[in-house]
């Protein structure tokens, strides 16, 4: 568990922030950790312009290693509300020396590889990183380019709108029952107490951080909350902690199944499953116990109308391939063979 202590005036502080850049660097780590946890047309997307424009380099930085670790410096952090993409990419080309060399000497001593045959670090970065710290930041920040141009730049408006949505449904949350209640509702990773956050990771990690603020950033392709920043104060140009977090489903984009066929809790269930969730999840964004989730999830999954994918020791449900939400599909589900 990662431990952030805020305070009273570190939770006035806390702020909600769009992050074009952070979202394509979210899109990478999650197809480096569990591709399948992805929609298939991101997955199209980032891998048609990871092949087509050889974005090697940014692939390895922008995944992490086999330790789970991605530099930070890929995703720089947000100073507004909203930055552009070419000011992200300014703040990645002209990372200090200093720091790229401090978070590649985290990567390369055990976080994302090490020297066994399984973790070694691709000889691409260690090529690049024979050319200095500074070819290597203006490389990504080419690279990242690049692939945002491809993989987003065409998709950005109606995300942005999706983004801008969801903070403003936040922030009606805040008005109606208070800050650290809409914090609670962001992911079962995050929860409000005793004057900070509790960050949920698994495996046996711990770090306490005093921090003056966090930085919330919302993620359309991301399936679960992801911790960034938090440095302690001796580390070069330190970041404040920030934390990427699914972001709502539009309204627009809900299915519409009809509620007189499937119910209204199935139907609300439907309407979350354009990505892929756990039982856990669905149960806190519904306010429903796991066990009624679950029931309904077993009836959609027989019925063909959800696809169910196992990672770790989470199990993940989704609108099964060909299931678009319209009253057509409830006729025509997948056929058991």
């Amino acid at each position: 568990m990662i431990r952030i202590e805020l305070g009273p005036e570190g939770l006035g502080r806390t702020r909600f922030a769009l992050s074009p850049l952070n979202v394509a660097a979210d899109l990478l780590h999650a197809l480096r950790r569990n591709p399948q946890s992805v929609d298939r047309p991101w997955q199209a997307r980032a891998g048609e312009a990871l092949r087509t424009r050889r974005l090697c380099l940014l692939a390895v930085l922008g995944g992490g290693g086999p330790h789970g670790y991605a530099p930070d410096f890929v995703r720089p952090q947000p100073p507004a509300f909203h930055t552009s993409v070419d000011s992200a990419l300014h703040q990645v080309a002209t990372t200090s020396t200093e720091r790229i060399r401090y978070e590649l000497t985290l990567a390369l001593g055990g976080h994302s590889w090490d020297d066994t045959p399984a973790g070694r670090p691709p000889r691409l970065l260690l090529e690049a990183l024979q050319r200095g710290e500074k070819h290597l930041a203006q490389r990504i920040a080419d690279e990242m380019a690049q692939f945002w141009q491809l993989a987003f730049e065409p998709h950005w408006p109606r995300l942005q709108t999706r983004l801008e949505d969801d903070i403003a449904a936040r922030g009606t949350a805040i008005a109606r029952n208070g800050l650290t209640h809409a914090i609670n509702q962001l992911s079962p990773a995050i929860t409000w107490r005793d004057g900070g956050l509790d960050f949920h990771t698994y495996g046996p990690h711990q770090l306490n951080i005093d921090a003056d603020a966090v930085i919330l950033v919302p993620c359309p392709v991301l399936p679960w909350a992801l911790f960034c920043g938090g440095d302690p104060d001796d580390t070069p140009d330190p970041r404040a902690p920030w934390i990427c977090y699914p972001s709502l489903m539009p309204a627009s984009a809900s299915p519409s199944l009809s509620e007189e066929l499937i119910g209204n809790t199935r139907a609300r269930l439907l309407a979350e499953l354009a990505r892929p969730r756990t039982t856990g999840e669905l149960a806190q964004r519904l306010h429903l116990s796991r066990a009624t989730v679950s029931y309904h999830l077993q009836i959609l999954h027989r019925a063909g109308l959800l696809d169910r994918s196992h990672h770790s020791r989470h199990v993940f449900y989704a609108l099964a391939s060909g299931v678009d939400g319209q009253p057509a599909g409830v006729s025509s589900p997948k056929r058991s063979t």
